[in-house]
């Protein structure tokens, strides 16, 4: 019986991947008119999918579909109307029971830009399965789970800067089908700074609260994420890496405006607060 039925032993160490599959997704604009397209948010569609049996071949699907945006937009002139969004591509785990509330969990994710262009990936798992039959199963994927931090070069904006949130299924905490202007409060974690959380929490916790099950919960996909403010709820949201993207469409000037004010009184109430508990100590 082979490691996707989840019924063999599992070594401590394992992080091997079960049997997958690929689904690609393009999305669109709900609209092709500019002239209903515009910020705080606005309405996506899902276009077209695909499975695929590996990544390569995924990818190469992706490449191909950029490469038919490119010849369109050749002339790299505006256009006058709106087509292609994104692609993103899911590895999705075979034979094991899932909750099919949750359309967004995979072993892995990819978003690509109109073009065909990596813009993130996530390479951790965001689901641990219903059927796990002992310890050792759930530690297995606790580890596939293990959110290990950014590097620098993956974290592509700072506090202050206007992003597009996209939601779609593996954005857990926004509408599917809809992107939301936002600025940014706080970037996700570095692979140093996680790396430093997680001596401490193994110094000061033990038992289970350390097995790699339980780990998954402190140091999982919860952690990948930017904090952001955004018109729609001017209080803090969080916003997975590859989910925060660079504005697709023009930033109005009152607009911008608008989430800078939003931004400033939030720093500024956070400072008072501050002031507050330092005067209170």
């Amino acid at each position: 019986m082979n490691r996707a039925m989840n019924r063999v032993p599992y070594d401590k160490n394992d992080t091997t991947k079960p049997a997958s599959i690929f689904r690609v997704t393009t999305y669109e604009y709900q609209y092709y008119s500019p002239k209903k397209i515009h910020y705080p948010s606005f309405r996506l569609r899902t276009a077209n999918t695909a499975f695929l049996p590996t990544l390569k071949e995924a990818e190469e699907w992706v490449a191909h579909k950029g490469s038919v945006y490119n010849r369109i937009n050749k002339d790299n002139k505006p256009s006058s109307y709106y087509g292609t969004y994104a692609y993103v591509i899911m590895e999705i785990p075979l034979r094991i029971d899932t909750n099919l509330d949750y359309y967004g969990i995979s072993l892995s994710e990819r978003v690509y830009s109109p073009d065909g262009t990596l813009w993130g990936k996530r390479d951790f798992c965001n689901i641990i399965p219903d059927n796990c039959f002992s310890p050792e199963e759930y530690n297995y994927w606790g580890r596939l789970c293990l959110f290990e931090g950014r590097k620098p070069e993956e974290i592509k904006f700072k506090p202050g800067d206007i992003v597009e949130v996209f939601g779609y299924p593996g954005n857990f905490y926004w509408s599917n089908n809809e992107a939301n202007l936002a600025i940014v409060v706080k970037c996700p974690p570095t692979v140093s700074e996680v790396a430093e959380k997680l001596q401490f929490y193994r110094a000061t916790h033990s038992g289970y609260d350390v097995c790699d099950h339980a780990l998954c919960y402190e140091f999982g996909y919860r952690e990948d994420e930017y904090e952001v403010l955004s018109l729609a709820c001017e209080t803090i949201d969080h916003s997975p890496t590859i989910a925060t993207l660079r504005p697709s469409i023009p930033v109005s000037t009152r607009m911008r405006n608008r989430l800078q004010k939003v931004y400033q009184q939030y720093m500024d109430k956070m400072d008072e607060n501050k002031k507050q508990e330092e005067y209170g100590k």
